[in-house]
């Protein structure tokens, strides 16, 4: 290993957080994101907001959700009017860039196994790197008798999954969806056409957590033989108008998806948000709510009411983020510099909300991963999502190359699938194009890649108990978990570690 593995290696150490969009183009057109006061659009909704001065560009109607641009005054007329919910400048959701280190060789084996094996007999890597899976199967062993079927599927709302990658091909199944609309998030990559079966990754972050679901190859995730469908909303660039999630979580829903996987998450108020215009001083309120918060609570709902379950990541912040002061304060720290001020209580979504299941991260160790956000009555379980304690000590020792070179990494990093990219860019450093090299393999952490572990197990529930509602799989995962931590349930692990032999022992 020390010789050959040369693949991309990452950190990731913030899961994708809500960042409002850059000032008002040059054209004075702002891009706004709207809910309205009904649960569903209504009716005459495109002339209100013709009237309003404003075009809908973009809308989510089963959750009344608009998205629309128009000059910036627009936004003090809209919230202003009694249809409407919410207002405010649409936020982009940032996908963490990932921090790489280069080791050598070029790949790691990717050649495909026997597709009619079960567990292939080839998974040559699952003993050597998967400490985390081989952590939540008893080393595999409950493979043979909970593997999962293609009758159960997760929906992946993230970067789309590796079409090439042998790993992750046998459980990809029809249907996946792409919500990326032509030119990406900032309007320049040529790779996107808006087409909606293109859900081919271009980041790696989807795939990634998509091996860890149900990988089955080379590599082996927690569920191996359950389905997967891709709901792909961030391009090359890692960057994605709320508005496509929303969407992306109520087609998920339609498609009668078991399970919704989310990777990402953003910080939003309930209290008093402002917006200062920084070039003429004004300051605007906007409510006591950012119009995203409302429209995930609404989605989730929807989500849960068609029978599915949405697991998602507690947050890589290191915070205690059941103190809605203490988010509110990293709200202001993160976004203030772009006009944004909070005040009141500030919350995570859609971590916070109570009919979504909370994943924070430990280590090879059951440890709580030193980048996880945890709280009491947040965090609802725990799962591997990787750790870097010793990578950190060999930095303060001033001995990180020998971690690199002993491969060290393998020993706290998750590891899993992933494409091999190359981008081109703009002279704004803007991704303008990729070039697909190969299947490949990484090495990350996060709470990003905590969830998808606990996604794998809400999946073999379901396939267990036909029938079973979002509600009483959201128990199952917690009441049977294992306890790990201090005794009980605490605002590190939640419930516990769930396993597979702890959920059906």
């Amino acid at each position: 290993m020390k010789k050959y593995v040369a693949i991309i290696l990452g950190i990731i150490v913030s899961i994708a957080f809500a960042m409002p969009a850059a000032a008002a183009p040059k054209e004075d057109r702002t891009v706004f994101t709207i809910v309205f006061k009904s649960e569903s659009t209504p009716k005459g909704a495109n002339k209100l907001i013709t009237d309003l001065g404003g075009e809908i560009v973009y809308e989510v109607p089963e959750i009344g959700l608009v998205q629309v641009k128009a000059p910036a005054s627009f936004g003090k007329k809209a919230i202003a009017n009694a249809s409407i919910s919410a207002v405010n400048p649409s936020l982009i959701y940032e996908m963490p860039s990932v921090k790489s280190i280069a080791s050598g060789a070029s790949s790691l084996d990717v050649s495909s196994p026997d597709k009619e094996d079960v567990i292939p007999q080839s998974a040559r890597y699952f003993d050597e790197y998967q400490w985390d899976i081989k952590r939540l199967t008893n080393n595999g062993a409950t493979f043979a008798t909970h593997s999962g079927n293609h009758d159960v599927v997760v929906g992946i709302i993230d970067s789309g999954i590796d079409l090439n990658h042998p790993d992750v091909l046998k459980n990809l199944l029809d249907g996946s969806k792409n919500f990326v609309p032509e030119g990406g998030v900032y309007g320049v990559d040529e790779s996107e056409a808006g087409i909606l079966s293109d859900v081919q990754d271009r980041n790696g972050h989807g795939t990634h957590v998509a091996g860890s679901i149900a990988g089955n190859g080379s590599m082996l995730g927690v569920a191996p033989n359950v389905g997967i469908k891709a709901y792909r909303v961030f391009g090359a660039e890692g960057g994605a108008y709320s508005a496509w999630i929303m969407a992306a979580i109520i087609q998920a829903a339609n498609d009668h998806v078991d399970v919704i996987n989310m990777s990402l998450g953003g910080i939003y108020s309930k209290g008093g948000v402002y917006l200062v215009d920084q070039e003429t001083g004004e300051r605007t309120r906007l409510g006591s709510d950012i119009a995203e918060y409302i429209a995930y609570k609404r989605a989730v709902t929807y989500a849960e009411k068609n029978g599915t379950l949405i697991v998602t990541a507690a947050g890589n912040d290191a915070t205690d983020a059941s103190s809605k002061k203490n988010v509110t304060e990293l709200a202001n720290e993160l976004y203030g510099e772009l006009g944004y001020e909070f005040q009141g209580a500030s919350v995570y979504a859609p971590a916070s909300l109570p009919n979504v299941v909370t994943v924070s991260a430990t280590g090879p160790q059951d440890e709580l991963a030193v980048y996880s956000n945890y709280g009491a009555g947040y965090v609802d379980v725990a799962a591997p999502g990787g750790n870097y304690d010793l990578e950190l000590e060999y930095l303060a020792r001033g001995k990180h190359d020998d971690y690199i070179l002993d491969g060290l990494y393998a020993e706290e990093y998750a590891f899993s699938s992933v494409p091999v990219v190359e981008y081109t860019t703009n002279s704004d450093g803007l991704v303008t194009g990729y070039t697909y090299v190969r299947p490949g393999y990484s090495w990350y952490v996060g709470t990003s890649m905590a969830a998808p572990k606990v996604a794998a197990m809400a999946a073999l529930i379901y396939d267990e108990y036909d029938g079973i509602t979002p509600q009483k799989a959201k128990v199952m995962l917690r009441k049977h978990a294992e306890d790990i931590g201090k005794r009980g349930t605490d605002k590190q692990f939640g419930h516990g570690l769930p396993t597979v032999p702890s959920l059906f022992k």
